[in-house]
């Protein structure tokens, strides 16, 4: 596939009068004094570029996607091909091919996944969209070293009901099915999320659940989450951050250095968010009561500070983990980090 691909990109590329060229990209700089876990204050920073050559012809779009960080060897000091895929329409049908990022349903199970020599089809049929997903399997990078992600072959369905979103994703070979659905209801936004996979060898049953509502009063965004992991079984979701953490969720927005542990390393979260708009800048507190593992009760406090200067957007964090069986880990990360889209 990749040869093909290769051919596309030349091919799209190579009139400059039939094709719209176009480079975005983002980058984050950030300093953290990690307290949780160590013996004291570690100071540590993590930096990224992300570059998107984009090549249009027509109904065809072809996004080379290139990342420079300190987080791999691969892309420490060399910019890595991340991404490389095809996006395009044949007939009724919407087409995307390459390696690329994909997330099920809200994120809460499987949120960015790196997908290689994938191919996703859609279209839609009166109000429902259907579509079809497969990929080959891969590895990603993890605290214990390199995982294993398994190809995949998986449909899905989704209508619109109303103001509500509905979608149902079934892969009956890895027997699992994934079901969400999301809508504002009287200024009260809802969205939720069951995902259960059947035990399949040595993989034990995984079930994830997750809901969430949100509202404002007067100037003040409040918001309600609860996750649940049946016995934790279902690990490996480092990027999804509930209620918007920098507690939780080491890969949330790239790397997040201030985050003490991953979504699926919790078998329960519930917490509540309230932020606000003071003098031009967002003030945001998030206190959070779960269940680390399957028996460990902790307690998250977190402060965020965000703020717009000079292109890009600041954010200041406090992070506090507390009630921790292990003594170390009672402790506050603090951070900054500098964020810009170009």
């Amino acid at each position: 596939m990749k040869k093909l691909m290769v051919a596309a990109v030349v091919a799209t590329m190579a009139s400059a009068s039939m094709a719209d060229i176009s480079i975005k990209g983002d980058a984050y700089i950030q300093y953290v004094d990690r307290g949780i876990g160590g013996s004291g204050s570690d100071t540590e920073n993590h930096k990224r570029v992300n570059l998107n050559v984009i090549g249009k012809s027509g109904a065809t779009t072809v996004v080379a996607s290139f990342r420079t960080d300190d987080n791999t060897m691969a892309r420490s000091g060399a910019s890595n091909l991340h991404q490389f895929y095809i996006t395009t329409k044949v007939g009724p049908v919407n087409v995307k091919a390459g390696d690329f990022y994909s997330t099920i349903g809200l994120g809460a199970w499987s949120k960015s996944e790196a997908r290689t020599d994938a191919l996703s089809l859609s279209t839609k049929v009166g109000p429902v969209t259907l579509g079809v997903h497969t990929a080959d399997g891969t590895t990603k990078d993890s605290s214990s070293g390199a995982v294993s992600v398994p190809g995949t072959t998986h449909v899905s369905v989704a209508v619109k009901i109303a103001s509500a979103k509905v979608k149902v994703i079934n892969n009956p070979n890895a027997k699992w099915t994934d079901i969400s659905a999301s809508g504002t209801f009287g200024g009260i936004s809802v969205a939720a999320e069951h995902l259960k996979q059947k035990a399949v060898g040595t993989n034990a049953e995984e079930k994830v659940t997750l809901l969430h509502i949100g509202g404002k009063v007067g100037t003040v965004k409040w918001d309600v989450a609860q996750y649940k992991n049946k016995d934790a079984a279902a690990g490996g979701n480092a990027k999804f951050s509930p209620l918007g953490s920098m507690l939780v969720g080491t890969k949330a927005r790239g790397i997040t250095a201030t985050a003490a542990a991953n979504t699926g390393q919790f078998s329960k979260i519930l917490g509540a968010s309230i932020s606000a708009k003071v003098a031009g800048s967002t003030i945001k507190v998030i206190y959070s009561k779960n269940t680390l593992g399957v028996a460990d009760k902790v307690t998250g406090a977190e402060l965020i500070f965000t703020r717009a200067v000079i292109g890009g957007k600041l954010t200041a964090n406090l992070a506090k983990l507390s009630g921790h069986e292990t003594d170390n880990k009672n402790a506050t990360n603090r951070g900054v980090r500098f964020d810009v889209k170009f």
